[in-house]
């Protein structure tokens, strides 16, 4: 009787950005993607999504064996690839900026991970650092990958070959509402939208309120979240004025703390005070309900709270006869 190492992790969506914080501000949530790996050593590599008869991606955007397929390049150079069968359990959106690329990435790496220390024990593992670091590079920025990695509320930068973040926990007394358009985005794309160069008064606008995000998470204090949430650097380029959600935020956001455009969208991240998270979710409803019937596509709202401990990994032996 033989056995075949099973591997599963369990990877929270993410919102990027929050306003000021374009490439550095992530916060993680209680909505995930899961991934089950089977390594089988000599087999080829499966892949299927619950509920799902097709992949909702082709071979060129499969980021977790991408992801997977770049740790053993940066760690376990020349050793061979162990192949493996996964099933996916998606609740992310696929391009709705809530970070379903960066749960893929994250999955990829932290099973590649799991190989090295089960397959080639000899070699050592990367250092925490080493391995965040890496995991950052993987989307050129580490806004999405390391808050789903490490959980709440993480501010990330690259310097030099180091990774340096700060992990703060987020106040409970917010509570969060995400609207999902049935809409696309690519970030590669929406990304050309920006501008090459920006004015001193922006860069100084922006920086201010990057230190306010960081007053806010210590002191709780809602006055200066709204403060927080302003941006120059990439919301006034993203959220244009043919903004498809233009109309629904104009009708709800004086019954809310602020908004965010979420990674480069097209959904939006909307806080509201956790008192108030029943009233407001009505309302929202409510509004949404009359916004799709006039603008004929789909959305979703999804409450969600702050997931602070990020992955979920487990592991198992099987036999088989």
């Amino acid at each position: 009787m033989s056995s075949i190492l099973q591997y599963s992790i369990r990877v929270p969506g993410t919102s990027a950005n929050l306003g000021p914080g374009f490439d550095l501000f992530g916060l993680a949530f209680r909505i995930y993607n899961q991934f089950q790996f089977q390594f089988l050593p000599g087999k080829e590599f499966k892949i299927s999504v619950k509920g799902m008869e097709r992949l909702p991606f082709g071979p060129d955007e499969d980021l977790v064996l991408s992801s997977y397929r770049s740790y053993f390049e940066k760690f376990l150079s020349g050793k061979e690839i162990i192949p493996y069968s996964l099933q996916m359990d998606l609740k992310l959106p696929m391009k709705g900026g809530l970070g379903s690329s960066a749960s893929a990435a994250v999955a990829g790496v932290c099973a590649a991970r799991f190989v090295h220390k089960n397959f080639y024990p000899g070699i050592s593992i990367p250092k925490e650092n080493e391995f965040l670091f890496h995991l950052g590079q993987i989307e050129g920025h580490p806004d999405n990958t390391i808050p789903a990695y490490l959980g709440g509320f993480v501010f990330s930068y690259f310097n030099g070959n180091r990774l340096e973040f700060v992990k703060k926990k987020f106040p409970k007394k917010i509570r969060c509402f995400l609207i999902v358009p049935n809409l696309e985005t690519s970030t590669h794309q929406s990304r050309k939208t920006l501008p090459s160069s920006y004015s001193t008064e922006d860069v100084i606008f922006n920086m201010s309120r990057v230190a306010t995000w960081m007053e806010f998470l210590d002191s709780g204090k809602i006055s200066l979240l709204k403060l927080a949430l302003d941006d120059r650097i990439h919301t006034p380029y993203r959220m244009h004025s043919e903004f498809e959600l233009n109309p629904f935020l104009t009708q709800v956001h004086k019954n809310l703390i602020g908004y965010s455009l979420s990674g480069s969208g097209p959904s939006v991240l909307l806080f509201s005070e956790r008192n108030k998270a029943v009233r407001v979710e009505k309302i929202l409803k409510e509004k949404i309900s009359e916004f799709v019937q006039e603008n004929h596509f789909h959305c979703q709202i999804l409450s969600l709270k702050v997931e602070e401990d990020g992955i979920l990994e487990s592991s198992k032996k099987i036999r088989i006869l």
